[in-house]
Parts: C-alpha cells; structure tokens; sequence
C-alpha cells in the first residue's frame, strides 16, 4: 500500500522536530560557552582589580601616594620619566671615571657588557645628564633595528636644529623641514653640522644600543657619521662586539671599549632598595639600610641573582608583592610587616 499525503505531512514533521531539537542543543552548547568565557573573563578581571587596589593600598600604607602598580616600587625601567637614575650605575666608579675621561677626549665608545647589567639605564643617565650640557648635543635613535639610514641622518641633523646648529639650504639641491631630500647629501648635512659645532667645541654624540641587532647598513651609516666628525656611545653584548669585528672592522677598530659593567654586592643592593623606597616615598635618601626587607633577605636576593641589576629589580619585585599578600591577610600593622628569605617560599592568594 502506498504512503500517502498524511504520512509525508507527519516525516516532514518529525524532521522538522528533529532539526529544531538539533538546533536548540547548539544553542544550548554555544551559549554554555559563552557563560563559561565570560564567568573566567570576570575572575580574572576581578581578581585583577582586587590586587591592584591591595598592592596600592600596601604602598599607601608605606608612606608612599600611588596612583596605579607603575607607581610601585621596583617597578621602574630605563626609559621612564623620573626614573631613580643613581640606582643602577653608581656601584661601578671604575665605568663611570673611564667613560666620562673619554667622553671628555671626544673618543667613540663602546659599551660591552651583559644582558641586564645596567646598559640602558647608562644609555638613559647619558642622554640626560649630557643633554644638560652646552658642550654636548645627544642624539639617540630609539628604535636602531627599524632605523634606515636617512633615518639616523636625520636625528642627527634635528638634534643640531635644535640647538641653533643648521645647515646652508644653498648646499643642497632640495630641502624639507630642514633636512636634504636625497640621503648622499643628508650625509653631507651631517658632516657640516659636526664641523660646526666642533668649531663652537661642541661634541654632536650619537648613542645607539643593542649593536647585536643592528642590520649592516645601518652600522655603516653609523661608521659614515663618525667618520664625518659625531662621536659614538655605541653599547651591546659581548655578541655585538663580536658581530661588529666581522661585519664592521673599521668601526670597531675605532671605538674604545669598557667591558663589563660590576654586578651588584650585598651592599649595593641594599643600597638599591633603600633609595627605592626613598624614591617612592618621595623623600630623599639618607644613606639609612632599608626597613622593609631583612638583612638576610638582601643576601638571599644577591645569591639569587648574582647581583645582575634586572633580577635583582625582578626579586625585590616579587618580593614585595609577596609582603603586600601577607599585609592584607594578616592585618598587622604595617610596621610589623618585614620581608625575609622564607617569604620567597610561601604559597598563598589575596583572596585567602
């Protein structure tokens, strides 16, 4: 016997339920997953909101005035604003009086030393420090590994701008803002600006870091300006050194080298902590040992880290994150809480 119009009413039907039942099962299940992404999204945004205003609520309660986790002691990099600029160098008297004689003797510099040691910080203390100078113009190329030729002519040439030092536009075949169009005549530009200010014994000091990284011509272009009369502040690894012998002999032949910034002793890092509290509390230092971390944390940090400066900066980090865990759940008072050795081995939340 035949189907008849009833029975294909009724499979349309059913497959009609089946598919709507299919439909709502992925719903179902896209939903849930949604619920679940959104439920961890808020943990952790909450979670996230809760430590910050504990860790800031610790930093107020150490006399300092934060206004975000950056403001935090053991926070700070190189390249920031109002960055404690004694905390990295100032342990190593031997760099400092061999690089500022050749500084003074208008030689090219080399830097050499490991990761982590207190390159950039130098680099930073230099463009500063020397920037306050009227016998010095500093220009730096911040970043050297994107940098093109005309590029680093031209810092060259607007830092010079600056100070009152240009060029004749009778020179030149085409200028814009200043700056020669074609590259073969900015390298030109860059030579009567350093001829320039050499005759207003002025020092126009290039300084680039990570030479590692650097693409050859670019280190040719850096060798170009040198040779037209800017001193270089050229800093790196033990590798750059390397790579800039094979790649750029000439170069390297002319730089003087300081190799090996000293790493941290006990008492430099206790030195370090002491002004950075100081930093933060906005108090100037008084050459006090510091009173949040024991002397046995000191060492432990320093045996830790070797007194490479950044693990050192890392741990105290650390550290005090792990003190402002233990403040808030503990309720003591603040001048109870002390960070010692066996704090790095604790395990425990903020919301414990």
């Amino acid at each position: 016997m035949g189907e008849t119009v009833d029975d294909h009413d009724r499979d349309d039907e059913v497959g009609d339920r089946a598919e709507r039942v299919v439909d709502r099962f992925r719903q179902l299940r896209e939903d849930d997953r949604k619920r679940r992404t959104h439920a961890e999204a808020g943990v952790v945004l909450d979670q996230f909101d809760a430590v910050e205003q504990r860790l800031l609520a610790f930093g107020r309660a150490l006399g300092g005035d934060p206004d975000d986790v950056a403001d935090l002691p053991f926070t700070e990099e190189a390249g920031r604003d109002g960055m404690p600029e004694p905390l990295y160098v100032r342990h190593d008297r031997t760099l400092l009086n061999q690089v500022t004689s050749w500084l003074l003797q208008r030689q090219h510099i080399g830097l050499v030393s490991e990761y982590g040691t207190g390159k950039t910080a130098f680099r930073e203390i230099l463009k500063r420090d020397l920037g306050d100078r009227d016998d010095f113009l500093v220009a730096h190329v911040d970043n050297p590994q994107q940098t093109t030729a005309r590029g680093l002519y031209e810092r060259v040439l607007r830092v010079a701008a600056e100070a009152g030092i240009e060029i004749d536009p009778d020179n030149y075949w085409q200028i814009r803002d200043g700056i020669p169009w074609a590259t073969a005549e900015t390298k030109q530009a860059v030579k009567e600006v350093a001829e320039q200010a050499r005759a207003e014994d002025v020092t126009i000091l290039l300084i680039i870091d990570e030479i590692e990284d650097l693409p050859e011509d670019l280190l040719s272009a850096i060798q170009i300006a040198g040779d037209a009369g800017v001193r270089l502040f050229l800093s790196g690894t033990p590798t750059g050194r390397d790579r800039l012998g094979d790649v750029k002999a000439t170069l390297d032949s002319r730089l003087r080298y300081y190799e090996g910034i000293d790493p941290f002793e006990v008492e430099d890092i206790a030195e370090y902590i002491a002004r950075s509290l100081s930093y933060f509390r906005g108090e100037d230092y008084d050459g006090e040992s510091p009173d949040l971390f024991e002397p046995a944390a000191i060492v432990d940090i320093h045996d830790r880290t070797g007194g490479n400066p950044r693990e050192v900066r890392l741990e105290c980090r650390e550290l005090f994150t792990r003190a402002a865990f233990v403040w808030y759940r503990s309720g003591q008072d603040i001048e109870r809480i002390h960070i010692t050795p066996e704090l790095r081995h604790r395990r425990f939340g903020m919301n414990q």
